[in-house]
């Protein structure tokens, strides 16, 4: 009803229309954009504020540690200090420090001041005097200090909570007798101080129990703060910072929510940082007023000019109609009166050509009606021709082609499908469900879905399965079809065609049983060579003893040496039915970083007897990989300690992990060792001219555990000095 009305409405009035809502539109968007873009503008000037006062956070918090690491260091130098702690004189330290504590406490917030010994153990506590004596290992800026024997400084928590600590070595007589630390309090007086300095609120933050509520420690609002919003959980376990606006006391507020970490980079706490937005919402009310108005007035104006350009564009249009009325009833045409200028002209140009095209396709038309006959008959022969020439190649192809209609029916197949199957293709057409069940039963639980998928959904197919032919063997094949869809969506034909890949499925079969048998045989090769020399030793003494010993022949050495020989080599044999015997792994979802890490803390004592620096660097965020983690230890422990035994005194071992693309990486790099080519082809088999610590190691069974982890090792050379053992493993 609505279309029949604009429809008989005049054309000025159909212009007017459209151009009024796209007027509408047009003022809409300007404005939504100049909004949009003034709301980001001030968006980004609190996001950048707020991002500044973290960095204000962070320098304050820096600041004050240099501070605590400076003091510390000036109480160090002292050499009566020096000479007090190297002679265990408390009271001595107390009336040396002491007064200096109570000083800067009162001035300038000093809240811890302690002396160390070398252990790390607490030897005297000026801000609790009556604790001491403690162990301190679990403080990582003392284990450092004391490890490094230099200053060190940081965010920890120790007995009192947190504090920005700055530890410092104390030296008497060219030894190191204990540390010095000065802290301050990591609470309400260091946010005080932020709050001074800009006029922001602000919060430190710990999880509760259950990890869902946070609770302030330390905030400058009036009352301890709680936090349930999903968003504080969230950066706390992503480590991302995240601004977030929110009502609290009725008080419109922008919220910068980032974790504090300590010393090590573990989180502690969270921090959020408050600023007012009362006075940002008012500028941006303001203005969207006012964007509001300036676009209703052009609206307006809009519509005017519209209305006015209508008006004189639609005069001669009428003209030009009554002329295409008389052209298209072939009456007498009146020429136009008036000349239009602009696309009108050239639409009164094109009508009159019209009439001129209009007598020439009346010529064409009663000449193609002569002659039509005789081209049908000329596009039927090449039509024939063209599916003569698709015939013979579908006929040809070294594939099985076939066509199916939508519910498995096959309607074509060429010949070919009796050289691979030796089934005719009549016998093929007459089965309805050939294109299924000639797959092999024990692959239908793989293929079959597929199939339905295709032609039921729609989905192109594609598998690699059995077939057996009508000689009983079977023929591995590569099948794909993509289905033709009618214009409702439904699968109308497939189109197919299916190769014989049994030759290359034979090939890959060949090549995994060449690499088994080449790993076979070079184990029994070097098998045999170890035992011959204990035998041929076995048989000289022996023919020896044929002609008769006595308790005092001075022989009855050489039969202890054939004794020997023949210990060791049932040891090898031993150890050549161990790496042959079978054995099962318990797989589950485990980190390769923890194990790593958990190997090198088992090796720090040869590392550091060998003379090895180790180096992790281990990737954040490793994916699980399923393994078994007692075996894969075991494993990684006899190829860490093989990479050791090649490290020269005073090198470095480097672990390092990664992600790969759906797999995981780890490598082991050593640099500066002298190893031949043929030592480093044989790094992992038994019974090798390697040293006597490596032959030792079940490097052989590390390798074979790899592999039933379906992972993959290689030990390679990647510069002139460095070697590279590289274990890779699926998700």
């Amino acid at each position: 009803m609505v279309i029949s009305k604009l429809r008989d409405m005049p054309l000025r009035y159909r212009l007017i229309i459209p151009f009024f809502f796209l007027a509408l539109m047009g003022t809409l968007v300007f404005v939504g954009l100049a909004l949009l873009s003034h709301r980001a503008v001030i968006s980004h000037e609190e996001r950048e504020r707020l991002y500044g006062y973290g960095r204000a956070l962070d320098h304050n918090r820096d600041l004050q540690g240099r501070w605590a690491v400076s003091v510390a260091s000036s109480f160090a130098r002292n050499p009566e200090v020096a000479s007090a702690l190297a002679d265990r004189d408390r009271l001595r330290l107390l009336e040396l420090a002491y007064p200096s504590y109570v000083f800067m406490k009162n001035t300038y917030g000093i809240s811890q001041f302690n002396f160390h010994t070398p252990e790390p153990r607490m030897f005297l506590r000026l801000h609790r005097l009556y604790e001491y004596g403690d162990d301190l290992r679990y403080r990582e800026t003392i284990l450092a200090t004391v490890f490094l024997q230099r200053e060190t400084y940081g965010l920890e928590t120790g007995l009192t909570g947190h504090g920005i600590r700055g530890v410092a070595p104390v030296f008497h007589e060219g030894r190191l007798v204990g540390t010095v630390e000065v802290g301050f309090n990591f609470g309400a007086i260091f946010l005080e101080e932020l709050q001074k300095q800009f006029g922001i609120e602000a919060s430190l933050l710990e999880p509760d129990e259950t990890g869902e509520r946070f609770k302030s420690f330390a905030t400058t609002f009036y009352t301890p703060v709680v936090r349930d919003d999903p968003a504080y959980r969230k950066v706390f376990e992503d480590r991302t910072p995240v601004i977030v606006n929110r009502m609290i006391d009725g008080t419109p507020y922008a919220v910068l929510i980032r974790t504090v970490e300590d010393y090590r980079g573990k989180r502690l706490a969270l921090v959020e940082l408050l600023v007012e937005r009362s006075q940002t919402l008012a500028v941006i009310n303001y203005y969207r007023n006012l964007m509001l108005t300036v676009g209703f007035i052009g609206m307006l104006l809009s519509i005017g000019a519209i209305y006015l350009i209508s008006a004189y564009f639609t005069r001669p249009i009428g003209e030009m109609v009554t002329f295409a009325q008389q052209i298209s009833k072939e009456e007498q045409v009146t020429p136009l009166t008036r000349s239009p200028g602009g696309e009108l002209r050239v639409l009164a140009e094109a009508l009159e050509e019209m009439l001129v095209s209009l007598y020439k396709s009346r010529l064409k038309i009663q000449e193609y009606t002569e002659n039509l006959e005789e081209m049908v008959h000329a596009r039927t022969r090449a039509l024939r021709e063209s599916e003569e020439k698709h015939r013979t190649l579908v006929e040809n192809v070294p594939l099985v082609v076939y066509r199916l209609l939508g519910d498995g029916q096959t309607i074509f197949i060429n010949y070919y499908v009796e050289e691979v199957l030796g089934v005719s293709f009549r016998d093929v057409l007459s089965n309805p469900h050939f294109w299924k069940e000639k797959v092999w039963m024990e692959d239908r639980p793989r293929v079959w879905p597929l199939m339905d998928r295709c032609l039921q959904g729609g989905d192109e197919f594609k598998a690699e399965y059995r077939i057996q032919d009508t000689t009983g063997k079977f023929v591995f094949v590569m099948d794909r079809a993509i289905p033709v869809l009618d214009e409702k969506g439904n699968v109308e034909t497939v189109d197919g065609y299916f190769m014989d890949v049994t030759d290359r499925h034979c090939l890959q079969k060949q090549i995994i049983q060449t690499e088994e048998l080449r790993t076979l045989n070079e184990i029994s090769a070097r098998l045999a060579h170890e035992i011959r020399n204990p035998l041929v030793a076995a048989g000289g003494f022996a023919r020896r003893l044929l002609n008769g010993l006595s308790e005092e022949d001075p022989n009855r050495e050489k039969v202890r040496i054939i004794v020997q020989e023949v210990a060791r080599l049932e040891k090898i044999l031993e150890k050549t039915i161990a790496y042959l015997k079978p054995f099962e792994i318990l797989l589950e979802r485990h980190s390769v970083n923890d194990l790593v890490a958990g190997n090198l803390e088992e090796l720090k004592e040869l590392f550091e007897e060998n003379q090895v620096v180790p180096h992790a660097n281990l990737a954040v965020g490793l994916p699980l990989v399923l393994l078994d983690p007692v075996l894969f230890k075991s494993a990684l422990e006899n190829m860490l300690q093989g990479m050791l035994f090649l490290c020269q005194p005073q090198s470095k071992l480097q672990v390092r992990s990664y992600k790969g693309e759906n797999t995981v990486h780890l490598e082991v790099l050593i640099r500066g060792t002298a190893v031949s080519d043929d030592d480093l082809e044989h790094f992992f088999y038994p019974f090798t001219a390697q040293s006597d610590r490596t032959k030792k190691l079940d490097l052989p069974l590390a390798k074979m555990i790899i592999h039933k982890h379906q992972g993959l090792v290689r030990f390679r050379r990647s510069d002139k000095d460095q070697l590279v053992l590289d274990i890779t493993l699926p998700q």
